[in-house]
């Protein structure tokens, strides 16, 4: 008892309850599935994207939950990369994109952008976050190359769809 004297009187009252092992048996299977089904039921989530890149590639999933989306891009080139996130809608396709890109050097403007991360160098890595609603959304990185042609003209673009 003098251990659980020295202990803060809360800790103290906890240890000198007496509580059966059947009730502490029967408790957990209900508080254990409480637990399990919170998370699912928050509408705040939020979802781990990896994304790598390579000169000049996005590698990441095709598909992500609607809601709050952590993209966690790094860099695998030798080149610097980027990445964007750009809403597509439906009544446009990922070329009317690319066409007005290259031959403009614009985003077009019926197309929303939900961020973009700074350029970052060789074996480095930073993080995008962003709420996503249903529907398509573009990966581009949009900074030139080192010959001067934009990173999505040589593919360092990706269509994923949002649910």
């Amino acid at each position: 008892m003098r251990f659980a004297q020295s202990l803060c009187p809360l800790a103290a009252l906890l240890l000198s309850l007496s509580i059966p092992h059947d009730v502490v048996a029967q408790a957990a299977p209900a508080k254990s599935v409480a637990l399990v089904s919170a998370p699912t039921a928050n509408p705040n989530r939020v979802t781990y994207v990896a994304v790598n890149s390579v000169d000049y590639n996005f590698m990441a999933t095709d598909q992500v939950p609607a809601g709050v989306v952590a993209f966690n891009l790094t860099n695998g080139g030798a080149d610097l990369h980027a990445l964007a996130i750009l809403e597509l809608p439906a009544n446009h396709t990922l070329r009317e994109f690319l066409d007005m890109y290259h031959s403009k050097g614009i985003i077009p403007p019926w197309m929303p952008t939900l961020g973009q991360t700074a350029p970052i160098a060789p074996n480095q890595e930073t993080f995008l976050t962003v709420r996503m609603k249903p529907g398509r959304y573009i990966l581009a990185c949009l900074i030139p190359a080192r010959d001067g042609r934009a990173h999505t003209e040589k593919g360092m673009v990706k269509l994923i769809t949002v649910k």
